[in-house]
């Protein structure tokens, strides 16, 4: 028992102690070197995660100055003297704790550069004049920084806006929050709305024509030229907007040509998107010249929500497959990455993915690789660096041969992208899936080391709510002296679109023209009497109740499971209050002639009610069997209720539905 209780606490000493590194932030050195400052880090010890590659750092420096650097110790000669703030965020790769927060250390720079600028970005990688890149996957509850990079790829100056989109609306709920945006090259900040009006305000006749609009080519009418690419910079706003639910925008003053300026935003991934890890996800950056004749640009990056940080990962793009109007020929385009974190180049990877039984391997394409390589079947020759597919019916494989991606800690490597990789293939079902998620996996082999496992990338369906019909007719058995019919009820019915697990479903209903009956024993009553001087002797008496009512219907609990494609059966409970009740009271009287010829005759007298408008109520547990095409309809089915209170507490409902 002692030994029990010091292992306990032992235990939650030592997880304290683990909460307490991760909050403690780097320790960043600094040296100078002639004209350069060096700087280091003193990090946390790493965690390894048990049966993961080797744990490690990677570094994203912020200098201070609008400039940046991946290296884990970089040398950088600023170009002018003062103070700035420099900022490390340290990524724990394949550790059990979270990553190193992040705090600004002054530096005071007393050297400026005292040659040329040799200072590179290796940011840009396509040929655009807007990217993003961060430094990290996002994980719930981390600071990430979003780097905005524009550059002037004309030759005259350029000024315009930043327009950063983020939080995805398809999605539902927020995933992301700006907390902080740091600018160095006098961006302002400005407004969505009036960067709108710019761009829409209508153009003014008779005004002076900009130089840049009279440039605008023979035959050009003034009104386009001065227009430009307004136009389609406003509808291309006004679509990320619907698309997003958050943005910021920056202002930025004018850029020379040939220069690259860098914008730096801190987001955090907010606690919601836990639920979501590995959910792959989306943010645009848009780019609008102030000068209307260049055409604006747009960036977007697809990211991916984890759960810990691997540089080796694999990704579903459009993960939430809407089922209902998804076919056989609809195409899921996954990405997988990969990054050589070893010492050396790597001159082969071999990728193999498990393909879930639901698709297709003979429809797998390619649609884009890094490193670019020709198919290994058209080299030209035997060492050419070249990509090969194997295909097996419940996987397939790439192989890149003949390649060289540097190691992220080989000497001399100063690009980190350059050591990074990807295949990004699609691939189609074999028929319309159950709606059921599944995932998938990939293993990753760099030249002859032990394969590294990437995360499973999940597909969803998106639940998809579909209305459907119901017209029925109850049948309520009599109850000695009571009787009744119908009513005709016609409801409405929304639950999930073809559900293949157990699902809710909520129903309402109106019922009409039902009548319930009551006729009581006849009572004797010996009494004389005379009718048209006639002596005749009352027989009995007897009362005949009928209420007639129209009645609303509602099913906040209804749970189902479809056993099959062709029988369901639920549980449920419905509430019931009375629209309209009128009520009828027939009094009979039953006589009998005291001579002859006997004679029977029979009087009534009839009261009604005035209508009683939402009058009583009622509640009923029930429960329901269905036979049919029961995911989709049509199907026919029979239910069982048991209500509260009344005169006939048992009522079958017979009814027909089908799903919109």
């Amino acid at each position: 028992m002692q030994t029990r209780v010091l292992t306990l606490v032992l235990l939650l000493i030592i997880g304290r102690a683990c909460l307490a590194q991760d909050s403690i932030p780097p320790e960043i050195r600094v040296e100078e070197r002639g004209d350069s400052v060096h700087f280091s880090a003193r990090l946390r010890p790493l965690r390894q995660i048990a049966g993961a590659p080797a744990s490690f750092y990677t570094y994203f420096w912020e200098l201070g100055d609008g400039r940046f650097s991946f290296d884990k110790e970089p040398s950088y000669a600023y170009r002018d003297t003062g103070e700035y703030q420099v900022r490390l965020y340290a990524t724990n790769n394949y550790d059990d704790g979270k990553a190193p927060p992040t705090r600004p250390r002054p530096v005071k720079v007393r050297k400026k550069a005292a040659g040329s600028d040799a200072w590179a970005s290796h940011f840009f990688r396509g040929d655009g004049g807007v990217e993003i890149k961060i430094n990290r996957s996002p994980r719930p509850g981390e600071d990430f920084v979003t780097v905005i990079g524009y550059r002037n790829r004309g030759t005259d100056t350029l000024s315009g806006s930043l327009v950063l989109f983020y939080n995805e609306r398809q999605f539902g709920q927020e995933g992301f929050a700006l907390s902080e945006q740091r600018t160095y090259n006098k961006e302002n900040e400005a407004s969505l709305n009036t960067l709108l009006a710019q761009l829409e305000q209508p153009v003014k006749s008779g005004g002076r024509q900009p130089l840049w609009a009279a440039a605008g080519g023979e035959g050009s009418s003034p009104e386009v030229a001065e227009t430009g690419f307004a136009g389609e910079a406003s509808s291309m706003l006004r679509q990320l907007e619907d698309n997003y639910s958050k943005h910021t925008v920056l202002h930025f003053p004018a850029v020379r040509s040939g220069e690259e300026k860098f914008v730096f935003l801190d987001m955090n991934t907010l606690p919601t998107m836990l639920q979501d890890t590995n959910a792959t996800v989306s943010f645009t950056a848009m780019m609008v010249p102030d000068n209307k004749a260049i055409a604006p640009e747009v960036f977007t990056m697809d990211m991916q929500v984890v759960a810990s940080h691997d540089p080796n990962r694999m990704m579903l793009k459009s993960r939430r497959i809407n089922y209902r109007f998804m076919g056989k020929k609809k195409e899921l385009v996954y990405r997988v990455q990969f990054q050589n974190t070893g010492k050396g180049p790597a001159k082969k990877i071999s990728i193999g993915i498990a393909i879930p039984k639901q698709l297709n391997t003979e429809s797998v394409t390619v649609k884009s690789m890094s490193p670019v390589c020709v198919w290994c079947d058209s080299a030209a020759y035997s060492r050419q660096s070249c990509i090969d597919t194997i295909r097996r019916s419940d996987s397939i494989y790439f192989v890149f041969n003949n390649i060289y991606l540097p190691g992220m800690l080989q000497e001399g490597v100063t690009d980190k992208d350059s050591t990074m990789g990807y295949v990004e293939y699609a691939i189609r079902f074999k028929k319309k899936p159950k709606k059921i998620p599944f995932n998938t996996q990939a293993a990753i082999i760099f030249d002859k080391n032990e394969p590294v496992m990437t995360n499973k990338a999940t597909a969803r369906f998106i639940k998809g709510l579909s209305p459907g019909i119901m017209v029925g007719y109850s049948a309520l058995p009599s109850n000695g002296g009571y009787s009744a019919k119908g009513p005709l009820q016609f409801g409405y019915v929304l639950a999930p679109y073809k559900p293949y697990r157990p699902y809710f479903q909520a129903e309402i209903f109106v019922g009409l023209l039902q009548q319930d009956d009551f006729e009581s024993e006849v009572v004797k009553d010996q009494r004389d009497t005379v009718i048209n001087r006639l002596p005749y002797l009352i027989n009995g008496r007897q009362t005949r109740t009928t209420t007639k009512r129209n009645s609303f219907e509602i099913t906040p609990l209804h749970y189902r499971y479809n056993i099959n494609d062709w029988i369901g059966v639920g549980l449920g409970a419905m509430a019931q209050i009375n629209i309209s009740e009128q009520m009828t009271v027939e009094q009979k009287v039953y006589f009998i002639a005291q001579q002859l010829p006997l004679n029977v005759m029979t009087a009534s007298t009839t009261q009604k009610s005035s209508v009683k408008y939402l009058g009583d109520w009622n509640a009923a547990p029930f429960v329901d069997l269905q036979l049919g095409r029961v995911r989709t309809g049509p199907v026919l089915g029979i239910r069982y209720i048991r209500l509260l209170k009344g005169d006939i507490t048992d009522r079958f409902f017979l009814y027909a539905g089908f799903k919109l």
